[in-house]
């Protein structure tokens, strides 16, 4: 059986949870709503973000989609002031990479992600609740999400900005685990291994995909039994410029979009 579902960014980031329903082979018609126009988010007050979350939410509600992933840990930080005005359950991002943290049996990790993303707090309280002895140290960068979605390109103001934060991180505590709290980031995963191989960065997109999977599957061997029968699909939407999202789903392997759809900004 195939499900429709609807996946929301700032941007470009959330592109990488696609990848990975792409990667599995999973049936689902996938909406996704990226609002490059407004971004970064993480530099935007919690209202702006509530508002502008709305909007994409009510935009997908015209798509009939049976659930919603936040592909957004910015949005995901905000997640529980929107839940009360959908209609179809929303997924968000920090709750599975919480869980993945909590287990890791580490007491020390780190967190890389947005200004907004950390100063909520949301992971270190989810991680706490699930196992107090770990401790969470955040990062954060008010430019490195805008740097991968508008200039992928400029690969070294990117790395110079990994660089910055991976200092940053080791002069607080260093680590042996990195959740890179923004979906923009593992875009760059490249550079993230080269400049610090030893630490294993953990990607929430296949953490969050693993969500989903859950949520419309009652089985694992239903789960088994779908992924044979069909392959993902993608409609976009964006308020940004559609070729920036070609070369990124270029560099991800995700195959063309059936539609294109403009989102006004």
């Amino acid at each position: 059986m195939r499900h429709r579902i609807g996946i929301i960014d700032s941007g470009i980031g959330g592109l990488t949870v696609v990848r990975s329903l792409f990667v599995r082979g999973m049936p689902f018609d996938v909406i996704y709503v990226g609002d490059n126009a407004n971004m970064p988010y993480g530099n935007r007050s919690a209202a702006e973000i509530i508002a502008l979350t709305m909007r994409m939410l009510t935009l997908l509600s015209e798509y009939s989609v049976e659930a919603v992933a936040i592909a957004c840990n910015t949005i995901s930080a905000i997640a529980d002031q929107v839940r009360p005005y959908s209609s179809v359950p929303l997924v968000d991002i920090i709750s599975p990479a919480a869980e993945a943290l909590a287990g890791r049996g580490e007491s020390d990790v780190g967190l890389f992600a947005t200004e907004f993303t950390v100063k909520s707090g949301l992971h270190a309280a989810r991680v706490r609740e699930l196992n107090p002895a770990v401790k969470v140290h955040g990062v954060a960068s008010s430019r490195l999400a805008a740097l991968i979605d508008g200039a992928i390109d400029d690969e070294k103001a990117i790395r110079d900005e990994i660089a910055s934060m991976l200092q940053r991180l080791e002069a607080v505590q260093p680590v042996k685990t990195v959740l890179l709290g923004c979906t923009h980031y593992p875009i760059v995963m490249d550079i993230f291994k080269s400049l610090a191989p030893d630490i294993d960065f953990i990607d929430p997109a296949d953490l969050q995909t693993d969500a989903v999977v859950r949520l419309f599957s009652r089985n694992r061997r239903e789960t088994a039994d779908s992924a044979n029968a069909a392959t993902a699909s993608l409609d976009l939407v964006t308020s940004g410029n559609p070729e920036s999202y070609r070369s990124i789903m270029a560099r991800l392997g995700i195959p063309e979009p059936r539609s294109i759809r403009r989102l006004e900004a």
